[in-house]
């Protein structure tokens, strides 16, 4: 049983809306550093199980910043999590109260295994805006692609120009990541034991790092459900259905689809377990997922090694 109460906060780009488990506290506050102080006043008048709120699109961030610094159980989920309990509740109507209250619950009873949020790293933060930049432009490259093929000839060789110039700024990013790594020793040290594994690229490994921060702090279990490679059981009475992966950290998903895509081919391990799985009639889908899965559980003992000395778990994986 949970000791302390449950506290939600409903982020707006504004206000900050506060909620407790027990109903003790409802607040609206400016969210600046007046509401936050008013927050946080409010805190020390109780006992805090967790404090949740969820990622909206980067308002929240100043908050966080100073409950963390304030020493509250601070922990930060996906809008899509909360919006599946808010739905196992019942609660369909929607207001920033409403929300609040949810949360609040959803803090007592569903988030203990989610770890307490913490600030990232200068170096790290940096790193991510950089590999997040480059997801985007890649992202607007695609799309202009996919435009060229059916565009008018008047504009075709506007779109042409448009991919060859989001190409070079793609290249300046990939240039600035490596200078970036090779000038802060902490980020080079977990790049180089990430690409120690063939198939794992400094851009994998960059993206790896900067959407799995916690990579060397969880249990294989629990690193397999945040990325969302963790088999999911659909069985009800006499009937088994397959197994399947969902939710869990997309990009990330991303980055090491690639690695391991790379792995069936330049890998020996993980294309003997990809051919293995395949002769036994699994879907080369299903096979490369539990690659997939088989690499990151390997890229998380590697990392908990660095970071905690070597362990029996770090088994060569080359």
């Amino acid at each position: 049983m949970a000791s302390g109460i449950g506290v939600g906060i409903d982020v707006s780009k504004d206000t900050l809306d506060v909620a407790t488990s027990d109903e003790s506290i409802t607040l609206r506050v400016s969210n600046d550093e007046a509401g936050f102080a008013t927050i946080i006043e409010a805190m020390r008048q109780v006992v805090v199980h967790r404090l949740l709120l969820e990622a909206s699109g980067g308002y929240e961030r100043n908050a966080l910043i100073a409950l963390f610094e304030a020493g509250l159980p601070v922990v930060l989920v996906q809008p899509l999590r909360a919006r599946h309990f808010a739905r196992a509740l019942g609660r369909y109507a929607k207001t920033d109260q409403i929300d609040a209250a949810t949360l609040a619950r959803m803090a007592l009873l569903a988030v203990d295994d989610v770890p307490l949020w913490a600030p990232t790293e200068d170096a790290l933060a940096d790193l991510k805006a950089l590999v997040d930049r480059r997801h985007s432009l890649l992202t607007f490259r695609d799309a202009e692609e996919k435009r060229v093929r059916l565009a008018r000839p008047i504009v075709r060789d506007h779109i042409k120009a448009a991919v060859a110039d989001l190409t070079v700024k793609v290249r300046d990013l990939e240039r600035r990541i490596d200078a970036l790594i090779a000038e802060v020793t902490s980020l080079a040290a977990q790049v180089e034991v990430l690409e120690a594994v063939t198939g794992v690229g400094r851009i994998s490994a960059a993206s790896l790092l900067v959407t799995i921060p916690e990579l060397g702090t969880l249990t294989r279990e629990q690193v397999a459900a945040l990325v969302g490679v963790a088999p999911m059981n659909r069985d009800s009475g006499a009937w088994s259905g397959a197994r399947f992966i969902r939710g869990g950290r997309a990009r990330a998903r991303q980055s090491l689809y690639m690695a391991a895509l790379a792995g069936t081919l330049w890998n020996p391990i993980i294309r003997e377990r990809y051919k293995l799985l395949v002769g036994k009639g699994k879907k080369p889908k299903v096979a490369l997922v539990a690659c997939m899965r088989k690499l990151l559980i390997h890229l998380n003992s590697l990392m908990r090694s660095y970071k905690n000395g070597p362990t029996k778990s770090a088994l060569q994986l080359s």
